[in-house]
């Protein structure tokens, strides 16, 4: 009889203990310590105060800014400081969102052997080289973004080691040295951003590798050799910067073809040569072309369509001949257009969207007349 009373007392206790929530665990000690030398390599503005919840002997888990760990292991998989962010911390009122951050990234960091996530951006003056041990310890890590200090030194050799890396973002440092060739071993990867670096060497031959690539932003380094053939077959590729650097060769001719969803082309400021394919103009999903100031030369294929939808298209500055493509008449858009300081000749088309055009878009031609020209004599 006692046990049948006791049944529905500890059917009660059972249900209470579904109802109330598991505790997460803590961050491990050697986490925290970690984080703590990593907290002991920066200093960051007095006034900000972004380690003034990281103290010792508390639950780094708890409410430490910029620090996410997983609830059930307890370890730190979350790293993520940003010198420009919209909170509490970082924009009180009256405050702007910004701040600088000194020091260096310590090689800590890679015993947080469980991130995923690894963000130190835009502090402005965070110094020293990307540790290298962070490609070969943190086999986790899904983002690395470091970008907007003043990192030095080459990328780590074995980058290319992070198998589930889908963002890399090392842009707006002071970074040298080629780019890795175990890069385009990250099968993952969609973003890369290695833009306004001081990056040498070439554009690796096998960075079409990279078939999850969506965005590829390497504009303004020092790079050289030819654009790599590859990339004109890269199904995923919507953004592609190659801008300001010292790239030669031709455009490849398969880049932007039938099929792709190549949305901006940045290859402005090289030293390319040889003709514009056509596959670009006639792409109806490319809205933004940039392929001013190389030495490009021929005449502009006559291939627009009703579908071109043109937000920006600069072939200024090159060695372009011919007309003034009459197709381009047809084009559903076209908001900025820049054809100056070619080699053109004959009659600016009527019509949209040349007569919504200034002087400035044709000017420095060989003998281009109509339109905001002036007529023809």
């Amino acid at each position: 009889m006692a046990s049948q009373r006791g049944a529905p007392i500890l059917a009660l206790l059972a249900l209470a203990a579904l109802l109330i929530p598991a505790t997460a665990a803590s961050c491990s000690a050697s986490d925290r310590d970690a984080l703590l030398s990593i907290r002991a390599a920066l200093s960051d503005d007095a006034h900000l105060g972004v380690f003034s919840t990281w103290t010792a002997g508390t639950d780094c888990c708890a409410n430490w800014y910029g620090v996410g760990c997983d609830p059930t292991t307890g370890r730190v998989a979350d790293l993520s400081l940003r010198g420009e962010a919209e909170d509490a911390v970082m924009a009180p009122a009256g405050r702007p969102a910004s701040g600088i951050m000194s020091g260096y990234i310590s090689d800590a960091v890679c015993d947080l052997d469980r991130l995923s996530t690894l963000v130190l951006a835009d502090w402005k003056q965070i110094t020293g080289p990307v540790p290298s041990c962070v490609a070969t310890s943190l086999p986790n890590l899904r983002v690395l973004e470091l970008p907007g200090n003043r990192l030095t030194g080459e990328l780590p050799p074995s980058i290319g080691s992070l198998s589930r890396l889908t963002v890399l973002n090392l842009a707006d440092n002071q970074l040298t040295g080629e780019i890795p060739s175990s890069l385009t071993a990250l099968a993952s990867l969609k973003h890369l951003d290695l833009a306004n670096n001081r990056l040498t060497g070439r554009v690796p031959s096998d960075l079409g590798n990279l078939a999850m690539l969506s965005r590829a932003l390497l504009g303004r380094n020092r790079l050289s050799g030819p654009i790599p053939a590859s990339v004109a077959s890269m199904p995923r590729l919507a953004d592609l910067d190659l801008s300001e650097n010292q790239l030669t060769g031709s455009i490849p001719d398969g880049l932007g073809s039938s099929g792709r969803v190549l949305a901006s082309l940045y290859l402005g400021a090289n030293r390319l040569s040889g003709r514009v394919p056509a596959s670009l103009l006639r792409n109806n999903g490319l809205g933004i072309l940039n392929l001013s100031r190389n030495a490009l030369e021929g005449a502009i294929p006559d291939a627009f369509t009703a579908q071109s939808y043109f937000t920006l298209l600069d072939l200024s500055r090159n060695r372009l001949t011919g007309t003034v493509p009459k197709s381009l008449a047809s084009a559903a858009y076209v908001g900025h257009l820049d054809l100056s300081h070619n080699r053109l000749c004959g009659t600016v088309p009527d019509g949209p969207p040349f007569d919504h055009l200034d002087a400035a878009s044709f000017a420095s031609n060989s003998c281009l007349c109509g339109g905001p020209l002036g007529k023809c004599t």
